[in-house]
């Protein structure tokens, strides 16, 4: 099996096209680590020396992997998941309340129960009043499959008011059996003042239709940068047709410049993609985010490839959107 998900290049999950950008959370192997993996494969599977780690006990679970936060925002209550059944999103306003002005280094999801949570977006409901609210920010963090918990990109953080609270809009899936869950979002304090605030931003359209059987339906999306900025993440959103998508920034004197390319995108696995240098880019510079869906029987993933697909909120539905996490660079001086 080892060998086969790495032939097949579905492990490790990682789908960016190497020939465009760097990345600082890269999990591709390289040649000589798969090569490596490949030979002990043939050689049949040798033990090696030394202890064995597998007679140990297994380590704890690690309920955060940052280790505990500051503040811990659950749902207002344990919510039921039925066993069977096509499920509306949720929205939930959180109790909580933010007792003072912070800023976070780190804002992470932890669905309580991943056997049924299919996404969590969390949103910031700010006290009235507030007139710094951040205007293009989509979402506050979130949590998705594949979607690694870490802390914000160096020099950044996201600054919540005294009076802040959370409104989640959570997903479920139906397993066969009757669930709970009551997922949380833990907030990472830190006392210095970042140099950026960071949001996270969304170019998106809603406006396509993928006829029946078409193997590359192809669709765009454009974001202009209002203001000089500075790009730290991208991420690619599509549900099961999902086949392809780019990432290309249009500049203000006519070059284009691929930032990311994901030539076989996986639903399974929504990598948020963090530069290894953020892209500063001036304003007047479009990001298009173009690519396409698979709605052929050649896709093993396609629910109905016989049906005329729209967008819509559940995964046999389609979405298009391209995430970023952006700060506006600050004023020349």
């Amino acid at each position: 099996m080892i060998e086969e998900v790495l032939l097949d290049r579905r492990m490790p999950p990682w789908h960016a096209d190497p020939h465009y950008g760097k990345f600082a959370n890269d999990r591709a192997l390289t040649a000589a680590e798969t090569h490596a993996l490949l030979g002990w494969i043939e050689q049949g599977c040798p033990r090696g020396e030394g202890e064995d780690p597998l007679t140990n006990t297994a380590p704890a679970a690690v309920t955060w992997t940052l280790g505990q936060p500051d503040f811990i925002v659950p749902l207002p209550k344990i919510q039921d998941v039925p066993a069977t059944g096509t499920l509306r999103y949720r929205y939930l306003d959180s109790d909580f309340e933010m007792p003072r002005d912070a800023w976070l280094r780190a804002a992470v999801c932890r669905p309580g129960n991943p056997k049924v949570v299919h996404h969590i977006i969390v949103r910031v409901r700010y006290p009235d009043g507030y007139k710094d609210v951040p205007s293009e920010s989509y979402l506050f963090t979130s949590w998705v499959p594949g979607l690694a918990a870490g802390e914000f990109p160096a020099g950044t953080g996201m600054f919540l008011p005294k009076g802040s609270r959370f409104n989640f809009e959570v997903h479920y899936t139906t397993m066969g059996e009757p669930q709970t869950d009551l997922s949380e979002v833990g907030l990472y304090v830190t006392e210095k003042t970042p140099e950026h605030r960071l949001e996270v931003r969304a170019s998106e359209t809603r406006d396509f239709e993928i006829p029946p059987g078409v193997a590359d339906a192809d669709h765009y999306c454009f974001y202009c940068f209002k203001r000089d900025a500075i790009i730290y993440d991208l991420s690619p959103h599509m549900h099961l047709r999902g086949s392809w998508f780019r990432f290309q920034l249009l500049l203000p004197d006519g070059r284009r410049e691929t930032l990311l390319n994901v030539p076989q995108y996986d639903f399974n696995w929504q990598t948020s993609y963090r530069l290894a240098e953020p892209r500063h880019v001036a304003a007047g510079t479009w990001m298009l985010c173009a690519g396409g869906h698979d709605n052929s029987p050649k896709n093993p993933n396609n629910p109905d490839p016989a049906k005329a697909i729209r967008w819509g909120l559940q995964s046999w539905d389609e979405m298009f959107m391209g995430f970023m996490t952006v700060a506006d660079a600050p004023a020349a001086k």
